[in-house]
């Protein structure tokens, strides 16, 4: 705060800032993300706060720094009414720590911060758009409702930040106006961090081998996920890689579904399904090949991970996937829903380990290169900079 006054009395360019992190009850890469930037902010000195759902890997980092944190129900989806008691609650928030940053994730957060901002002391809304609107065709949201939401966003955002030049691509081709506001930042992870555990103890906390080739994605089981591919993917390379086991990690919409589908294709003994992990990072340790398979997808932190621990990807063409994973190199890519095409992909490099060795030191190479959090953080960092510097400017402008 003193670097802002500073710079605010033409000392100095704002250093650091307060900056409030709103998300929805987020799992999976989304969490990763926040709980990332979270760490780096407070690390670096910024008076940081967080919003949201008081259960979850979000709000636990958030109590772990001792890190102010306002408890707001955000709900995808939510009607007008509950999303104007949100944002009036997320105002509060603003107020209360204070905020001169408001930095949004997922489009249901950030429909709130875009509410709230008129509501607010003075800040400027920073909204991260991670993945696609939700049953939309590309940027595009099919119902009313989602299009009033998404517009709302993109006219109240300071800065819009995509995590991949696929999202931002597609946010452009139906509002080019936003170019000047609008830039990629990365998902980052921690390129240093080792497993708490080695695959030598995961796998016989979870029933598995310790000889057999282990196949594993970890997912939200939603239907963007590609979970029925996945899990129609590993009967057909049982049956030309009989050796093989198969880890699917989280849960969702689709948990009965899932369990369905593996009794239909006789996958008990083959396919486990171990719910919500709280270390992904260990599970993917023990892991031969990670699979991807999503329909839709802004990015995935969870390949970065694979490959920042040396393991080769088998992901779907889509979205921002092959930003991370590049095709033949540190993995292979299929076309999304072809489960033909996944199981040969899965088989081919459980065929060929050096093959398969060689694309995941590919690919810890890459991950090192271009997915390092500190790059993410400092990137972020320079965003909420540049737009404490305009609000500086514009004040003198107004004086």
């Amino acid at each position: 705060m003193e670097a802002v006054a500073a710079a605010i009395n033409g000392e100095a360019a704002p250093q650091t800032a307060s900056v409030l992190l709103v998300a929805s009850a987020a799992r999976g890469g989304i969490a990763r993300h926040v709980v990332s930037l979270l760490e780096g902010l407070h690390n670096d000195g910024y008076h940081v706060g967080v919003a949201g759902d008081p259960d979850g890997p979000i709000a636990k980092a958030a109590a772990d720094r001792k890190v102010p944190f306002y408890e707001i129900s955000i709900s995808p989806g939510a009607g007008p009414s509950r999303a104007a008691l949100a944002a009036f609650q997320l105002a509060g928030a603003v107020n209360s720590l204070p905020a001169q940053i408001l930095h949004t994730h997922s489009f249901s957060a950030g429909l709130t911060g875009a509410l709230a901002v008129p509501l607010a002391r003075s800040t400027r809304l920073v909204a991260t758009i991670h993945n696609y609107p939700p049953d939309a065709d590309g940027m595009r949201a099919r119902r009313s409702r989602d299009r009033w939401a998404v517009r709302l966003l993109l006219r109240h955002a300071s800065r819009l930040i995509t995590v991949s030049d696929a999202l931002r691509r597609d946010l452009l081709a139906i509002r080019p106006d936003l170019a000047q506001r609008t830039l990629t930042i990365a998902n980052g992870v921690d390129i240093r961090s080792e497993p708490a555990e080695s695959a030598k103890q995961t796998r016989p906390s979870l029933g598995i081998p310790p000889e057999a080739l282990l196949v594993g994605m970890i997912a939200r089981l939603a239907p963007q996920k590609g979970i029925e591919p996945f899990i129609q993917a590993a009967k057909q390379v049982l049956q030309r890689c009989p050796q093989t086991h198969f880890l699917l990690a989280g849960d969702g919409p689709l948990n009965e579904t899932a369990y369905a589908l593996r009794r239909e294709l006789d996958l008990n003994d083959r396919l486990q399904l171990i719910g919500e992990v709280e270390s992904a990072r260990d599970l993917i340790s023990s892991l031969d090949l990670l699979v991807v398979a999503s329909t839709s997808e802004g990015s995935s932190v969870v390949a970065m991970e694979a490959m920042a621990l040396g393991k080769p990807v088998v992901a779907t063409s889509v979205g921002g996937v092959p930003e991370v994973v590049a095709d033949g190199e540190t993995g292979l890519l299929v076309t999304p829903g072809d489960v033909p095409a996944l199981s040969d992909a899965i088989c081919t490099l459980l065929s060929d380990r050096q093959l398969a060795r060689e694309m995941g030191e590919r690919g810890r190479r890459r991950a090192a290169e271009r997915f390092d959090v500190c790059n993410m953080v400092e990137q972020t960092q320079k965003v909420y900079a540049d737009l404490l510097r305009e609000a500086i400017e514009a004040g003198r402008g107004r004086s």
